[in-house]
């Protein structure tokens, strides 16, 4: 039986050459640690959480900062293009990790999360 505490912290999320390890909270580019802001690393946790799978904005508003944000579109996006500012290996380009999904939501486009090989850190 595999203890729960080394599982979480093995859990991570690959979007192209982006490693989201959800349990170290840690976010790397080509092996470069992506230093994020407590909400950047909540909002990007559930995304990642959640990849593959697009999520509408008032379900990240209402989950990310409750329900009274769940209306505030534009606060969302703001937070979003802060991530992708971050986050996207190539900026004017159409974003690639997290995708907008016009008048529905966002989506982190990547594998939901597996569990890291022995040797990550």
């Amino acid at each position: 039986m595999t203890d729960k505490t080394e599982t979480e912290t093995d859990r991570v999320v690959r979007a192209g050459d982006l490693e989201i390890n959800l349990g170290r909270r840690l976010v790397r580019r080509r092996g470069e640690v992506i230093a994020l802001t407590r909400t950047e690393w909540v909002l990007l946790e559930y995304l990642a959480r959640n990849a593959g799978r697009v999520l509408f904005t008032a379900e990240v508003l209402g989950t990310v900062w409750g329900p009274e944000y769940e209306e505030d579109t534009q606060y969302l996006r703001v937070w979003i293009s802060r991530l992708r500012r971050k986050l996207e290996a190539n900026h004017g380009e159409p974003p690639a990790v997290i995708k907008t999904m016009q008048g529905i939501g966002y989506m982190l486009d990547a594998e939901p999360p597996s569990l890291a090989p022995a040797s990550s850190s």
